[in-house]
């Protein structure tokens, strides 16, 4: 459903970037608006599918985990099993294994892509020692893993979650 975003649009979802827990009459003084006006532009913009969620954005680090990780897989070319690729399927797999034990790390994003690799991991872990059961005892148990190189994170530059989307550069 295409959904069309006006100046009134970005400036609620600009608010909502900063601090997705902003009430609706707070939205309203911003924005110069009627309450019952912002109310009926976050319903529109929720059921559009613009606005995905509400959530609070943890720290990883804080929680325990002390290094990330990106682990990019070359998958064996299979026949697709259903209506899902061979490396969505691996990829939600392995999702669902991590989030099922507390030994292996968690996964933030999976992604399929193109190119030399098939799968990109964004990986946390507590420790070198779980990075390297996942990469040396889990991944090598799927026979459809042909190779994988991992990338440690050095450095966090600019963190996804916390970047705002441009709502300039947004069509109206």
């Amino acid at each position: 459903m295409q959904v069309i975003i006006d100046d009134l649009d970005k400036k609620i979802l600009g608010e909502l970037q900063k601090d997705g827990r902003t009430p609706l009459a707070k939205l309203a003084d911003v924005v110069k608006k009627p309450r019952t006006t912002i109310m009926n532009r976050v319903q529109k913009l929720e059921e559009g599918g613009v606005i995905r969620g509400y959530r609070a954005v943890l720290s990883p680090y804080v929680l325990g985990f002390s290094m990330q990780a990106y682990v990019l897989i070359t998958v064996r070319r299979s026949a697709a099993g259903g209506s899902k690729p061979s490396q969505v399927m691996l990829a939600e797999k392995i999702i669902r294994d991590c989030d099922n034990d507390a030994y292996l790390p968690w996964v933030e994003e999976a992604n399929v892509l193109t190119g030399q690799y098939d799968i990109m991991l964004k990986i946390w872990v507590k420790d070198l020692k779980q990075l390297s059961s996942f990469l040396l005892n889990y991944l090598p148990t799927n026979p459809d893993i042909v190779k994988t190189e991992t990338m440690m994170v050095l450095e966090e530059v600019a963190i996804g979650r916390e970047r705002l989307i441009p709502l300039d550069k947004v069509k109206e």
